[in-house]
C-alpha cells in the first residue's frame, strides 16, 4: 500500500506564512467541531483495536497542506484527508512494532526537537504551540508523528543498520558508471517517489501523484511536497538529487526528463516499483574530466639510462628523489602542478597508467631519457562523489527499501478497518 513518509526537522515552521491561520479558517470544520464529532463517535478506522477518529485524520490533512504549503481550502482537504488516513495507520503500526521491540521514546526526546524547531524559527516554544493552534492544528498531531518517525528509524537501523553490506565492487560499479556519463548532458533534479510494488497499489499512487501535482501547481513547495510524501532515501533532503546524468536515474524517465525544459516539472512516471515525478531545474552541457598532476622528473642522459631504469626498482617516493637523484649521477626537476592537456602525449600516456606515488617507466623526453613520478593527481570538471558519499547513498537506498517493505508487510499482516 502507498504510505506517506512522515516530515520532521523545521518542516513545519518552515511553512508557515504570515496570516495563513485566516485563510485556513474557510470552508474548514474548526478543531471544536471536530472534537464535537468524535464525541458522536467519528471514527475513521480501527487498527489493531486503536482507533483513529475522523478529528485526527482532519487534523493531520491540514498539517500536511500547511507543511508543503499548499493552499487550505476545502478541495485541497478533502483531497489530503484519504492520504492523511494512511499517514496515520502507518503511525500506529510502527509505534506498535516500537513496543513489541522495547523501543520507547522519551517525552523529553520530543520536548527538546520541539524546542529546536521552535528555535529555528526564532521563537519560543510557546509561540510555536501558538501558531500551530492558530492554524487549527493540536501540537500533540506533531509530536504523535515525530514519535512514531524516530523509533521507527531506531528499529530499522537496529534491525539492518549492521547487516547492510556495500561492496568495494558495487561502489566501483557506481563510479564507472558516473565517469562514464562525465560527456552526457548533465540535469539538476529534484525527486518524490511513491513506492507502489503492485498493480494495485500503482492505481493508488498514480492517484497521489496526480493530487500532488495538482498542489505544486497551486504553489505547494516540491522539497517540503518531498520531504512528506516521498519515500526515496532523498526525502530527507527534499529530493535533491543535484547534478545527474540520466544514466542514474530509471530508464522509463530518462526521454521524460530529456523533453522536459528547464525549470519544470515532469508528469508522473510510472516504473516497475511505483511513480517518480522529478522538478528539472537546469541543464548542464557535456564536460570532459580533466585531471591534474603533480610531477617530479628524473633526467638523465643515454649512459644513465641504465641508472634510470634500476631507480624505479628501489620504489623511492617523491620525497626520496633529491637524494636519489643525486647518488645516481641525475638531474631532478620539480614540475608542479601539471594539467593533463598540456602534457606531451606520451608523458601524458605514462602518467595516466600509474598510481600516485609511483614512478613511470623510461620515457624519452625533449630533455632526454627520464622517469617521472606522479607525486599527486587531481581532478577538475564535473565533481564526483567520494566513495565513502557513495556508500552512504547506496546504503540509504537499501535501508530505505527494506524500511518500506518491512512496513508493507505490517500493513498487510493488520486488522485494519477504514470506514
Amino acid at each position: 500500500m502507498f504510505n506517506v513518509r512522515a516530515a520532521l526537522g523545521s518542516l513545519i515552521i518552515a511553512s508557515l506564512p504570515s496570516g495563513f491561520a485566516q485563510e485556513s479558517s474557510t470552508t474548514i470544520a474548526t478543531p471544536t467541531e471536530e472534537a464535537g464529532a468524535t464525541m458522536l463517535g467519528g471514527v475513521a478506522a480501527v487498527v489493531n483495536d486503536e482507533i483513529i477518529s475522523i478529528a485526527d485524520v482532519g487534523q493531520r490533512a491540514r498539517m500536511i497542506l500547511l507543511t508543503i504549503g499548499a493552499p487550505v481550502n476545502q478541495e485541497n482537504l478533502q483531497q489530503a484527508l484519504p492520504r492523511a488516513l494512511e499517514e496515520l495507520i502507518d503511525e500506529i503500526l510502527q509505534l506498535q512494532k516500537a513496543s513489541e521491540y522495547d523501543v520507547v521514546i522519551d517525552d523529553r526526546e520530543i520536548d527538546s526537537s520541539m524546542e529546536r524547531m521552535a528555535a529555528q524559527n526564532g521563537n519560543s516554544l510557546q509561540d510555536f504551540y501558538s501558531s500551530l493552534e492558530a492554524s487549527g492544528i493540536n501540537p500533540e498531531t506533531l509530536k504523535g508523528q515525530m514519535r512514531a518517525e524516530i523509533a521507527w528509524q531506531r528499529i530499522m537501523n537496529g534491525l539492518y543498520g549492521s547487516r547492510i553490506r556495500i561492496s568495494p565492487l558495487q561502489i566501483d560499479g557506481m563510479l564507472d558508471r558516473l565517469t562514464d556519463s562525465i560527456g552526457e548532458e548533465r540535469y539538476q533534479l529534484s525527486e518524490i517517489f511513491l513506492y507502489a510494488p503492485n498493480n494495485a497499489d500503482k492505481e493508488q499512487a498514480i492517484q497521489a501523484a496526480g493530487v500532488i501535482v495538482q498542489q505544486l501547481a497551486q504553489g505547494a513547495r516540491f522539497q517540503l511536497a518531498a520531504q512528506q510524501y516521498s519515500n526515496a532515501a532523498t526525502a530527507a533532503v527534499g529530493g535533491d538529487l543535484g547534478w545527474v546524468s540520466l544514466t542514474e536515474v530509471d530508464p522509463e524517465a530518462q526521454d521524460i526528463i530529456r523533453n522536459t525544459p528547464a525549470p519544470a516539472l515532469t508528469q508522473p512516471i510510472v516504473v516497475e516499483d511505483g511513480i517518480y515525478i522529478y522538478a528539472v531545474r537546469g541543464v548542464q552541457a557535456p564536460s570532459e574530466l580533466q585531471f591534474s598532476y603533480s610531477l617530479k622528473q628524473l633526467i638523465g642522459s643515454d649512459s644513465t639510462s641504465a641508472s634510470l631504469s634500476a631507480v624505479t626498482l628501489d620504489n623511492p617516493g617523491c620525497d626520496d628523489l633529491e637524494t636519489v637523484s643525486s647518488d645516481n649521477g641525475l638531474l631532478l626537476a620539480d614540475l608542479g602542478t601539471v594539467s593533463e592537456s598540456d602534457l606531451a602525449d606520451n608523458v601524458k600516456f605514462a602518467v595516466s597508467s600509474v598510481g600516485v606515488g609511483e614512478p613511470t617507466s623510461v620515457i624519452q623526453t625533449p630533455a632526454g631519457p627520464s622517469v617521472v613520478f606522479v607525486c599527486d593527481k587531481t581532478q577538475s570538471g564535473v565533481e564526483l562523489p567520494s566513495r565513502s558519499q557513495l556508500e552512504d547513498r547506496l546504503f540509504n537506498k537499501q535501508l530505505s527499501l527494506l524500511s518500506e517493505r518491512d512496513l508493507r508487510d505490517l500493513k498487510r499482516e493488520a486488522t485494519v478497518i477504514r470506514r
